[in-house]
């Protein structure tokens, strides 16, 4: 009886300890960080809404499995308002209510910023932001002057975000009301050790022995949907500070050579009399679907249509990445996108590497960048200099009207690419000179006076896109009248693609790296229209082969002239590596496949899963010979 007694008050006591702990500190602790809760997953529903074009169905396991994402997210993110919470849960000092409310609406601050960011980021980079974004915002003055245009346009973004700090602000006052402060040594202890306990577990994704990891996500409704699974600020959490590249070793180094190679010589052809200039023509998000000649829809680039048909031209072009970041490296170095950070922010980038200039620079040739943009800009001028281009010439070194500029990025297109053309007059030959463009990037704004002319079109790119044509338009008109054109050879590309129609028949997830890249020699290259997969990383080995160089280099990319270059295309995005053919789009984790789509009618499963087997071989390949030489800092022939 005794005995009953005593079970029954101390059963009672723990009762009573527990209802005092959930009128305490711990309910006070859920609503804050339940509020926080509910902004990611709001945003996360409408990250799904505003990018419905690339995600027309999302299962509820994606939602649900993103969950776990956002726990670890708010976990590291609060971790240092917990840690005072644990302190004083109950402050009486008006400062210390100051500081810790501070540390927990300006971590939430942040971290929501770059969630609302990638409502609207999304569509350009189709990957979840990760910590080299940072850098991208603070090289050059470009985030502050776009940002009233930013601001102008996505409006509705900046609304959200607001009113979700506000929700913050508003749930953590009124939490304030349970505030309990109780004196039970037991209920000191208890909610201290359950709220680290969750607080552990929730920074680490659940109670499985590895943490969570990003490519995690693709459980959840597979990789297609892995952004949407995803958080941004877990995404940034989870790639600041970290090692880029892991060594990985999926077959021996010979037979990654073999497979992949990345040296080469070219010695079976005669030399050239006269060495000729080359000019590397990269144009703003000119995607190859809003090319007539390409895609066989409405069209908005005329002239660069009729100069494909003069032109060797790459009907099957890939860009290697979704940003100008990744897009400059890949055209003049053969530099992929294969991991997190764009190699120009990455401590890759410190170390010699090879590209166009560093090729031909040494063997005579004069060199140089035309960017329109402000100087620093993506940190392109010291990737420029790092490259080995002599000189860099950008929106400081411009001698023109400064009614030429647009007012957000720079120079428009008309006059600095005749601004251009003139300074190839002035350089001595041979000479090699790269020039990107940057009218036909958002905010799509032109004067009045062309906006009127180039009107038309269901997207705001394509008037500027029809405008940044007629600019190219009117540089070869200039440039034919030159000494030097009929021993140049032009290579015109984009940097990648941007706002894409996906309701049209003929999308696919390749579409979203589809791009125009076209070899123009007059009297030296015949026309001609290459079907076979090519990508952004072969143009520096396909130039060296068309000007018939023939000393050894260093190269992640393959001359599209050779019959025996691999005919794929590499990408990847959020940790999933992605390989394009003719006919299969493929998705790989680093382990296994983890999607594939067939990008044309094939019924012959035998060969398409023949096709599947030496895509995966490929890019194993490639990953290897890619991680291998970055880390060891072997990127230059004969190093």
């Amino acid at each position: 009886m005794a005995a009953r007694s005593w079970l029954a008050l101390r059963t009672h006591e723990l009762l009573r300890i527990f209802a005092a702990m959930f009128r305490g500190p711990i309910v006070v602790l859920l609503p804050r960080l339940g509020a926080v809760a509910a902004v990611y997953a709001l945003t996360r529903l409408l990250f799904a809404w505003l990018n419905a074009d690339h995600f027309p169905e999302v299962p509820w396991a994606s939602f649900l499995g993103g969950l776990r994402f956002d726990a670890s997210a708010i976990a590291w993110t609060n971790a240092l308002w917990v840690l005072f919470f644990f302190i004083d849960p109950a402050p009486q000092r008006l400062w210390i209510r100051k500081l810790q409310m501070a540390l927990f609406l300006l971590p939430n601050a942040v971290a929501l910023f770059f969630q609302f960011v990638d409502l609207e980021y999304y569509p350009f980079s189709l990957k979840r932001s990760t910590a080299d974004f940072l850098d991208i915002l603070v090289a050059g003055d470009d985030t502050r002057s776009l940002a009233p245009a930013f601001i102008r346009d996505y409006w509705y973004i900046l609304l959200l975000y607001m009113g979700s700090i506000a929700f913050l602000y508003w749930t953590y006052i009124r939490s304030r009301a349970w505030e309990v402060e109780v004196n039970k040594w037991s209920w000191r202890i208890g909610w201290r050790v359950i709220t680290l306990v969750a607080l552990v577990i929730a920074s680490r994704g659940g109670v499985q022995l590895i943490p969570l990891q990003p490519l995690d996500a693709a459980r959840y409704g597979g990789a297609n949907v892995l952004p949407v699974t995803l958080n941004t600020p877990y995404t940034m959490l989870m790639s600041w500070g970290k090692p880029t590249l892991p060594e990985v070793r999926y077959m021996s180094d010979e037979e990654a050579e073999e497979r992949w190679p990345v040296h080469h010589q070219f010695n079976d052809s005669a030399k050239a009399s006269a060495r000729p200039n080359v000019v590397v023509i990269i144009l703003e998000s000119f995607s190859a679907q809003y090319s007539a000649r390409l895609s066989g829809g409405p069209g908005y680039m005329p002239f660069l249509d009729s100069l494909m048909g003069v032109s060797l031209n790459m009907t099957r072009a890939y860009a290697n990445g979704r940003r100008s970041i990744d897009g400059i490296p890949a055209i003049l170095a053969s530099m992929p996108e294969l991991m997190n950070e764009a190699f120009i922010t990455s401590p890759y980038a410190s170390r010699p590497f090879t590209s166009l200039a560093s090729v031909l620079g040494p063997t005579g040739y004069h060199t140089s960048f035309f960017h329109g943009g402000r100087n620093g800009t993506m940190g392109f001028d010291g990737f420029v200099r790092s490259a080995g281009f002599d000189r860099y010439v950008g929106l400081d070194e411009y001698t023109g009207d400064p009614d030429d500029l647009d007012g957000h990025w720079g120079v428009r297109d008309r006059p600095f690419l005749q601004f251009f053309m003139d300074a190839l007059g002035k350089e001595q030959q041979p000479f090699l000179s790269a020039v990107f463009t940057l009218s036909s990037h958002h905010p799509y704004e032109l004067p009045a006076e062309e906006m009127a002319r180039f009107q038309g079109g269901t997207l705001k790119i394509h008037p500027t896109l029809r405008y940044a044509d007629d600019a190219l338009r009117a540089f070869f008109a200039s440039a034919r009248r030159q000494p030097w054109f009929t021993n140049t050879l032009f290579v015109v590309t984009a940097d990648h693609t941007a706002d894409i129609d996906r309701d049209g028949q003929h999308y696919n997830k390749a579409t979203d790296y589809w791009v125009p890249l076209l070899y123009h020699m007059p009297g030296r290259i015949a026309p001609q229209e290459e079907e076979r997969v090519t990508q952004h990383i072969d143009i520096l080995p396909t130039v060296l082969d068309l000007i018939v160089h023939d000393e050894p280099f260093f190269s992640f990319g393959h001359s599209a002239l050779r019959s025996d270059s691999p005919r794929i295309a590499i990408m990847a995005s959020n940790g999933i590596y992605q390989c394009v053919s003719e006919r299969l789009h493929l998705q790989f984790d680093g382990h296994q496949v983890v999607g594939t789509s067939p990008l044309a009618d094939n019924r012959d499963t035998t060969r398409l899963g023949t096709l599947k087997t030496d895509m995966i071989l490929h890019l194993r390949a490639a990953i290897q010979q890619f991680n291998s030489h970055l880390r060891s800092g072997d990127l230059v022939q004969g190093r």
